[in-house]
Parts: structure tokens; C-alpha cells; sequence
């Protein structure tokens, strides 16, 4: 089978399922997938496919096609029946574009017509890789009238040549070219014609007076003859040359005056010449729009131009809704705004306007305050939300445009609220992908401008209840899912995540509880990541603290960062780190703190002594211990206080020992020594005993604060031996203050 009937089965198929399903039914999605695969089979061999039809004749990539096949014979109709004469698929060409010319060509002719053509539908879809053809062709015997029949129709289509020329008027043209400013000379590439329309520049016509004078234009009409040769010797400009040349019609000089006035009696046919060959060649309708414009605008009789442009336009069977919006678009501009108004509101013109004309006249609206006007316009596109494809799609797109504005300039609650509500309905049911992706485009933009704006408590609710939307359908989408996870990743950005950020120092304690921390709560981990990465760099004493509150309120979600955050090399995020994980971590951390008790700054040490006891209780009690000579005095008294926390009776040994070493501070031996009665246990009593009593010249009695501190440890315990112990210390201890002391400890044994 053919390259081109496998491709007509399969458009056929397609076809047919669309008449039976909706083009989103599973089916239709299945024959037109089916097609477009066989597309790319022979898409693959070569850069772009071309079908073409000539009267009833089918031609495939120029080569003349059997027109039996009943599916050949299909397509022919499904073409020809909609105004046109073909269609080019070029290589690269997407499902979404492909499946658009599939359901183009299925819909009804009558509704093609109301659409405004093939070629509109296809541009409203966005179809960038798909080409309508509107010449018609024919074939045309070359040469060899003696050649067999069948080989003059299997011939690509073909143009018959141009008559020769007069060589006189050819004359006249090379003199008229080398007259005009440099670049529309004979000899520039026909290739370029085309380039002019990025920057449109008119031609200066000053330098024609002397050709005018020498080619016999006097003061007066020109004559027939005049006209005549003057029209043959302008028509066989290049397109592109002479509608620059008619651009430039206010610099033609006044002198010959039958000069000027013969060029602007051709205007309109000159005109239609320059139009359609520019088309011919590819050029945008919106391109020549323009330069269009502004000819006409140095016409006299512009109304009778420009309706002669369109009758010839339609006369070569172009696009009747291209030639319309041609039209318009040349008279929007100079209508004013309360007449664009009624052409939008009463006539419905609104979406024959390109997707620029009407945002340019939706933010002029805006600019000068004709809220109530806007609001009427935007009511039109969101009741257009509701109806078939091309709408839809069009109506996404300005809505998307639209909801740019939240930002700056900002949009009044009486634009803003509806324009969400109506995106919002939308989201759920909206059953095109196209369309879905420019709506939720414009969510994303206004969830993004609340954020700005500080109305967190609105971004969680929109985001709720588009999840409960999309919760409560039978047959969810993926791409609706994925559109909704979208938008949580758009709210998740580092610079919508920096607002967030900025709202939590500036918004009052009140606020923080009801709208900041539930926000936090709501974007999750990603969040903590950001405020962490704050909390590393933030020098402000008081920022630092609502940072940390801040992510505390995250609970264990927390933690992961927070974890992340212990190996970084600003001490003061280390600090910060242990600070949170006392409050949201548990005993199962204690490999990732333990390490921290020798960390080179002595505010973490102190801190991961104390995250470590707190978190981890008597699992904690040989990193503390090992630590009670090893460590600076700072972090000894946060592990003094910790054994003593703990009653950790293993680590009396270590106490003691400190306690009783006379090279160490009095002010932390008292400490250990308190801690020694913290902990509550018996076996520290031959300790204090040797610390609390009375000794010999030579071994030398301990300090009245020491001797007052072991006394104390002793009471502590309160068992008898240690009462009996204070007893005998007492008897023996001659009078002064800490004789008084000591009595007062005994009495309370």
C-alpha cells in the first residue's frame, strides 16, 4: 500500500471516530494517535508531506495520485468541501497540532465557514507546523504536446510560463529600480522579499521626478496610454518592492503632477497585486496588516480600495474570515474607544481580533478606569469558557494575559474576583489540554500575586478547593493532576517562597498564628529548606528568632532540613539546628548530635549538650561522661547539669574524681560537687566525706565553699550516715560562719 492511502485510511478512521465520539472521547484519541504515527513514518523519510487537490485530481508530494480508492477519494472531499486546496505537514509537527488539522477537517463545512476557514481554526489551535494551501493547481503541458497522456497527468503540478515582455517596459522598470534608494535595486533576491515585514520601512519616491519628465508625465491626468504603460511597468515589481513603493506614496514629488496622480489612480490594483503575491510567498496576515493600514490611510478613495482589496481577495479564494479580520484589524485602530466598545459588546467582534488587540484594548480599559466596561468585556470571555474549542482556547489566552495585570498595574476586587471564580469552575471540567494549560497559566499568576499581596489565607483556600474539585470528578486526568501540581510548584519558587518569608517579619504576632503558620504548614518541607537557608544568613538578632519559630511550628516535617542544616560551617546555624531539634526530635537523633559535643565553637557544644540529654535521656549518659574532662568550662556545667538532670549514677566516678581535683576552677568542683547531691546517690558519700571534713596540716583541709558545698551534697541525700557524717564534722568544726552553716544542715537531717 502507497505512502498516501495509508495515510487516508487512517485520516478515514480518524474521521469517523469523530462524527461518532467528541474529539476528547478515548476513541478518537486512539484513531487519531493511530494516524498521526503513520504520519511519522513518512515524515521520517523527508522534511514535510504535501497533499494537493486539482479539480478532483488528488497530487501527494507533487506526484499525481489513482483517485479510485474510496479513502483517497474521502480525503479529496474532506478537502475540497472546506475551500481549500491541500495541506502541508512539515517534520516536527506535534500530536496536539496534528490532532487540531484532523478535527479541522472534520467539522462540518457550514461550521468551518462560521469558524472563518481552515486556516483560522489551525492558528487559533496554535498550529504552527501545519500549512492550508489555497492555490488552486492544474496540471500544464510543457513543451511536447507529443508526450503519452498518462505521463502528463502523473506530473507535479505546475505555473505556466509568463509571457515575454515588452522590452520597452522592462527598459522602463530597470530605470524606475535604479531611481528608488538602495536595497530595492534590480537584483536583490527575490528569497528576501519576505524580510522587509520585520521592520516595515515605506520607499522614498523623491528622486522619480526626472524619470516622470523624461517618460512624457506633464502637468495634467496622464493619458490611457500613459496609465496603461505605467500599470505594466509597476505590476512587474516584486511584491514585497511594490507595496513599499505604495507605502511611500506622500514622498512622490509634485512635479510632474501626472505622475503622482497616474501611481494613486493604480493604487488599489497595485494594492491587491502586492497583497496576494506576499501571501503567495507566506507572509502572515497579521504582518501585512500594517503596512495595509497605512497606504491606505494616504489614500483619497481608501473606502473603495479597500473594498476592492477584499472582493479580489475573496475572489482568489483566500480565507473568508483572513480577509475579514484583514479588514478590521485596519480599521480598529482608527475607530475610537466608545467605538470599539459597540463592536465589542453589540456587534461580537471580539474574538476577530488578534490576541495583542484585544489585551491593547483591555489594558486602555484598565489604564484609564472603565472598570465597569472592562468588567462587561471580560464577562464575554468568561461566558466563552463554555463554548466550543476555538473560543475556549482564544478566551484562555487573553484571560492568561489578563491575570499578568494582578502584578502590576494590579486589578480592582471587581475584575480580579470574577476572573478567579470563573478560571477557578473552569479548572475541573475544562476538557481540552491546550486550554487547560493557558488557564492554569492565569491560576498560577493570580495564586502568585496573592502571595505578593500577603493573602495567604486566600492562596490556601483557592488551592483547597481546586483539589476538591478535581477530587469529586468520576474520571480524573492525569494532565489535570499534573496542571494541579503545577501549581503547587509554582507557589513553591524560591522567589514566591521569599515573600512568604518577607510577610513573616512583617506581619504582627496575631497574623503569624492565623495566616503565616498555616501557610508554612501548607508548602511543607520545601519551605523549611528556605527558611533554613534564611536562618543561616540572617544577622538580625530578632529575625533570627522568628525564623526559628517559624520552623518549629513545621514539627517533625522539619526535621530532614533541619538535619541537612547540623553540617553546615556557620556555627550559629548549627546552634539554631540543635535548638529546633530539641523541640521537634526524638531519641533517635543521637548519632547526629553526639558527634557535635567536640564542635570547634563552644556555643554549639553547650547547646548539643543539652539537645542531647533532652532528646535522648540515659541513652545520653557515656557521650556526656566522657565529655566531663574534655571539654571547656562552658559546655562542663551544661554536662554537670545534665548528669545531675539524669541521676546518672554511672557517671559518679567521673563527677567525684573532678570534684576532688584541686587543679581544677573551685567555681565548677562546686558544681560537680552539687551535682553529686543531684544525683541523690549513696555511693557519692565517701566523696563528699573526703571533701566535707576537717584534715592535718600537711594534706590540708578544702575551702570553706568547698567544705560548705560537700556539706550540703551530704544533706542531700539525706540517708543516716550521711546525717551521722555531718554530726561528726560538726563536733570537730571550731566556731565561725561555717559552723553556723553545718548547724543549720544538721537540724535538717
Amino acid at each position: 500500500m502507497s505512502d498516501v492511502l495509508q495515510l487516508a485510511q487512517s485520516l478515514a478512521v480518524a474521521f469517523r471516530s469523530l462524527q461518532m465520539y467528541t474529539a476528547a472521547h478515548p476513541r478518537s484519541r486512539d484513531a487519531v494517535t493511530a494516524a498521526y504515527a503513520t504520519l511519522q513514518q513518512q515524515l521520517e523519510e523527508r522534511s514535510r508531506i504535501q497533499f494537493v487537490v486539482s479539480g478532483t485530481r488528488p497530487f501527494f508530494n507533487g506526484e499525481a495520485q489513482d483517485d479510485r480508492s474510496p479513502h483517497l477519494a474521502a480525503l479529496v472531499r474532506q478537502v475540497t468541501e472546506r475551500g481549500v486546496s491541500g495541506f502541508i505537514v512539515e517534520r516536527g509537527v506535534t500530536l496536539d497540532e496534528f490532532g487540531a488539522l484532523v478535527e479541522a477537517l472534520g467539522t462540518r463545512p457550514t461550521r468551518v465557514q462560521e469558524l472563518g476557514g481552515l486556516e483560522s481554526m489551525l492558528l487559533a489551535a496554535g498550529v504552527k507546523r501545519v500549512q492550508i494551501t489555497q492555490v488552486r493547481y492544474q496540471v500544464v503541458l510543457e513543451g511536447d504536446e507529443g508526450e503519452e497522456p498518462d505521463r502528463e497527468l502523473n506530473r507535479a503540478p505546475s505555473v505556466q510560463a509568463p509571457p515575454v515582455e515588452d522590452p520597452l517596459v522592462k527598459a522602463i522598470r530597470e530605470a524606475l529600480l535604479f531611481s528608488l534608494p538602495m536595497g530595492a535595486g534590480p537584483g536583490a533576491a527575490e528569497a528576501d522579499e519576505l524580510a522587509f515585514l520585520q521592520d516595515f520601512q515605506p520607499l522614498h519616491l523623491g528622486g522619480l521626478g526626472a524619470l516622470g519628465t523624461e517618460l512624457g508625465f506633464g502637468p495634467d491626468h496622464p493619458s490611457a496610454d500613459q496609465l496603461d504603460t505605467l500599470r505594466e511597468v509597476l505590476s512587474g515589481l516584486g511584491p514585497g518592492t511594490l507595496l513599499r513603493l505604495l507605502a511611500g506614496l506622500g514622498t512622490l514629488p509634485q512635479d510632474p503632477a501626472g505622475l503622482a496622480a497616474g501611481v494613486q489612480g493604480l493604487a488599489g490594483g497595485l494594492l491587491q497585486q502586492a497583497v496576494a503575491g506576499l501571501l503567495g510567498q507566506g507572509a502572515e496576515w497579521g504582518q501585512l496588516a500594517g503596512p495595509v493600514q497605512g497606504i491606505l490611510a494616504l489614500l483619497p478613495d481608501k473606502d473603495q480600495v479597500r473594498g476592492g482589496l477584499g472582493d479580489f481577495l475573496r475572489g482568489q479564494r483566500h480565507d473568508a474570515n483572513k480577509i475579514g479580520l484583514l479588514l478590521r484589524r485596519v480599521n480598529w485602530e482608527d475607530l475610537s474607544l466608545e467605538a470599539r466598545l459597540v463592536k465589542v459588546l453589540e456587534e461580537g467582534c471580539l474574538f476577530d481580533l488578534t490576541l495583542e488587540e484585544r489585551l491593547a484594548f483591555l489594558r486602555e480599559l484598565l489604564d484609564l478606569g472603565r472598570i465597569d466596561d472592562f468588567v462587561r468585556v471580560q464577562e464575554l470571555l468568561l461566558d466563552a469558557l463554555r463554548q466550543e474549542r476555538l473560543l475556549r482556547l482564544q478566551s484562555a489566552q487573553t484571560l492568561a494575559g489578563i491575570a499578568r495585570w494582578a502584578h502590576a498595574p494590579g486589578l480592582p476586587p471587581d475584575i480580579e474576583a470574577p476572573l478567579a471564580e470563573g478560571l477557578k469552575a473552569n479548572f475541573p471540567w475544562e476538557p481540552d489540554p491546550p486550554v487547560h494549560r493557558w488557564t492554569t497559566e492565569a491560576l498560577e499568576t493570580l495564586l502568585r500575586a496573592h502571595v505578593t499581596r500577603g493573602d495567604l489565607n486566600r492562596v490556601l483556600s483557592d488551592v483547597r478547593e481546586l483539589e476538591g474539585a478535581c477530587a469529586f470528578l468520576d474520571h480524573p486526568q492525569p494532565w489535570r493532576q499534573e496542571a494541579y501540581d503545577r501549581l503547587l510548584e509554582a507557589l513553591r519558587r524560591p522567589g514566591v517562597l521569599d515573600d512568604v518569608v518577607a510577610h513573616l517579619h512583617g506581619m504582627d504576632r496575631a497574623h503569624l498564628a492565623s495566616e503565616v503558620f498555616p501557610y508554612l504548614e501548607f508548602i511543607g518541607v520545601p519551605m523549611v529548606h528556605h527558611l533554613m537557608t534564611y536562618l543561616g544568613q540572617e544577622e538580625d538578632r530578632v529575625k533570627r528568632g522568628r525564623l526559628v519559630e517559624a520552623i518549629r511550628q513545621m514539627g517533625p516535617a522539619a526535621l530532614p532540613p533541619i538535619l541537612q542544616a547540623l553540617e553546615s560551617p556557620t556555627w550559629y546555624l548549627v546552634r539554631n539546628a540543635l535548638t529546633l531539634l530539641t523541640d521537634v526530635g526524638d531519641a533517635g537523633l543521637l548519632p547526629a548530635i553526639a558527634p557535635l559535643l567536640r564542635h570547634p565553637e563552644p556555643r554549639v557544644r553547650r547547646v548539643a549538650i543539652r539537645s542531647l540529654w533532652r532528646l535522648c535521656g540515659p541513652a545520653s549518659e557515656p557521650y556526656l561522661i566522657s565529655r566531663v574532662k574534655e571539654t571547656d568550662p562552658g559546655a562542663l556545667e551544661e554536662v554537670l547539669f545534665a548528669l545531675g538532670q539524669l541521676k546518672s549514677v554511672a557517671g559518679l566516678p567521673a563527677i567525684a574524681e573532678f570534684a576532688q581535683d584541686r587543679r581544677a576552677m573551685e567555681k565548677l568542683r562546686i558544681k560537680a560537687i552539687e551535682t553529686l547531691g543531684a544525683i541523690g546517690s549513696p555511693e557519692a558519700q565517701p566523696s563528699l566525706a573526703e571533701l566535707v571534713r576537717r584534715r592535718g596540716f600537711f594534706t590540708g583541709t578544702e575551702s570553706a565553699p568547698v567544705r560548705l558545698a560537700a556539706a550540703r551534697a551530704l544533706a542531700d541525700l539525706g540517708t543516716p550516715a550521711a546525717a551521722a557524717l555531718l554530726r561528726g564534722v560538726l563536733e570537730s568544726e571550731p566556731r565561725g560562719e561555717l559552723r553556723e552553716a553545718l548547724i543549720g544542715l544538721t537540724e535538717q537531717v
